[in-house]
């Protein structure tokens, strides 16, 4: 009798428990809004982020946020690039409670940046910045410094190893249509004045769509600059490429890298334009396909039957979206799954440095501080080239990117 009593509390204990465990474990669920293109300017390129947001968001639920007790939802409209439609479109997305804002670009910064502090929503971008944006206190983070820091992480480059026994020349090509190429072209003007071994020799304002850069390259080159840093656009940047041709010299492009080499050679169809010239940013720039980064991407691609494959793009809005999400791992770590709120998030850019293999390769660590939206420590940059009509890296390694002054007061 004894037995079976044993025997049935036993049993008894062993259902409870399967009925316990079988129980589908609760979630806390939150969402981050972002804004997408695909009826606008930036159409084209917007399948490659969609998909590697939709890759990026899955991935980290799966294996990051079921651990953790969250979900987190990414919740979209199309802004068409507007800074109007962006600014009518947030009350709506704002309703959604969202923990971060993933900015597409411009417009979410004309209409957002203002707002974001007293809606309690931190907004990360994914691109490079500007000096205007070189601000104390800010709701915008950026994953990337200013486009000056990247070009002077270039030339750091061309002083170590192309250009070492005297300053390198170097002039610029851009447009006065925007405050941000007139920017650039002020932040270069700047970096080089405070650099022993780097010289400004001039810049020739163009059309934002020129026809022809003949004239325009040709008084450039007549002041002989070791480089040409374009910042602006594809147009710039091939039509300085050609001009060359046609005037049969070979001044190297430095380009940023929404107009650099993988744009450019979508634009013109052919990478053997490009021979010879470069580009530069603060982060991966695709090539490397062993990276956890890519890893990720080829297995949730295949898992989600997505289309667009890994690329410039693609890394580019992993790592603005891998960035956000660690951010949320911190602040869950530190205020409890139950208890997120964009003001955690907020918080948690500044609880101390993301490292590299946090960001998955795609990004050198990144140590926020409330001086800056980027960081200012250890900024470093990846630069490729065209070599033998092929797109390679100038190093494997992040190179350092000397120090650029503030040119905005």
């Amino acid at each position: 009798m004894k037995k079976n009593l044993k025997r049935m509390m036993i049993s008894m204990m062993v259902v409870f428990t399967l009925i316990v465990f079988s129980q589908p474990i609760y979630a806390a669920e939150y969402n981050i809004s972002g804004f997408v293109d695909f009826t606008g300017p930036y159409a084209v390129v917007m399948p490659p982020i969609d998909d590697c947001a939709k890759a990026t968001f899955a991935w980290w639920n799966e294996e990051v946020g079921q651990k953790l007790g969250v979900t987190i939802n990414r919740v979209v409209k199309d802004s068409r690039y507007d800074p109007a439609l962006t600014a009518s479109l947030w009350p709506g997305m704002l309703a959604q409670k969202p923990l971060a804002h993933l900015g597409l670009g411009g417009p979410d910064v004309a209409a957002l940046m203002k707002r974001l502090p007293q809606d309690g929503v931190p907004m990360m971008m994914s691109t490079g910045t500007y000096g205007y944006i070189w601000l104390p206190n800010q709701w915008v983070f950026q994953p990337r410094p200013t486009y000056v820091h990247e070009g002077a992480g270039f030339f750091n480059w061309a002083h170590m190893n192309v250009i070492k026994d005297r300053p390198i020349r170097i002039g610029a090509i851009s447009s006065k249509v925007s405050p941000a190429y007139v920017d650039g072209v002020d932040g270069l003007e700047a970096f080089c004045k405070a650099t022993p071994w780097a010289e400004f020799v001039g810049c020739e304002w163009v059309k934002v769509k020129p026809i022809s850069l003949v004239s325009e390259v040709r008084r450039l080159a007549s002041k002989k600059p070791d480089y040409i840093w374009i910042m602006t656009n594809t147009y710039h940047s091939l039509g300085c490429i050609k001009a060359e041709k046609e005037l049969g010299i070979h001044i190297p492009v430095v380009n940023s890298t929404h107009s650099g080499i993988a744009m450019c050679a979508l634009a013109a169809k052919d990478f053997k334009i490009l021979e010879g010239h470069y580009d530069t940013g603060a982060l991966d720039p695709g090539l490397n396909l062993d990276l956890p980064g890519p890893q990720i991407y080829k297995k949730y691609i295949d898992k989600l039957g997505l289309k667009q494959q890994w690329s410039l793009m693609t890394v580019q809005n992993m790592n603005q979206n891998t960035t956000v999400l660690r951010a949320c791992e911190r602040a869950i770590k530190a205020v409890g799954a139950d208890n997120l709120t964009g003001k955690a998030v907020y918080e948690a850019f500044y609880s101390g440095t993301f490292t590299e293999e946090e960001l998955l390769g795609l990004s050198p660590d990144q140590t926020w501080t409330k001086e800056s939206p980027f960081s200012e420590k250890d900024i470093g940059v990846k630069c490729t080239t065209v070599k033998d009509g092929k797109q390679v890296l100038v190093s494997d390694k992040w190179i350092p990117v000397p120090p650029v002054p503030k040119w905005v007061k």
